[in-house]
């Protein structure tokens, strides 16, 4: 037997998938909040090519970019913003106030 043989734990051993620890993003983004927004522009740009025209189909694909930077942003500045403000909402965190 070589070390390394004699140093392993008998038994069933697996690696930690990062997604079990860590929040999956696409683009950078929550992966939820991320296709949210992207299909939400999706529906406003066939709207808008449906009704108005293919010229303005590009609002709707600069506010997914703007949107989607925003989402950047918040993911970055917190990974759990979304719970953060949920339970702002719900009225789970009290104020400055009245905490004491």
């Amino acid at each position: 037997m070589t070390l390394r043989e004699e140093s392993l734990i008998l038994g069933y051993r697996m690696p930690i998938l990062r997604g079990v620890w860590e929040r999956v993003t696409t683009f950078g983004a929550l992966r939820m909040w991320s296709h949210t927004w992207a299909i939400f522009c999706v529906y406003l740009g066939l709207l808008a090519l449906s009704l108005i025209g293919v010229k303005w189909m590009l609002i709707p694909l600069a506010l997914w970019f703007v949107g989607q930077g925003v989402l950047i942003l918040l993911t970055q500045w917190n990974e759990r913003f979304d719970e953060m403000i949920g339970a702002q909402l719900r009225r789970r965190y009290r104020s400055h106030y009245d905490a004491g």
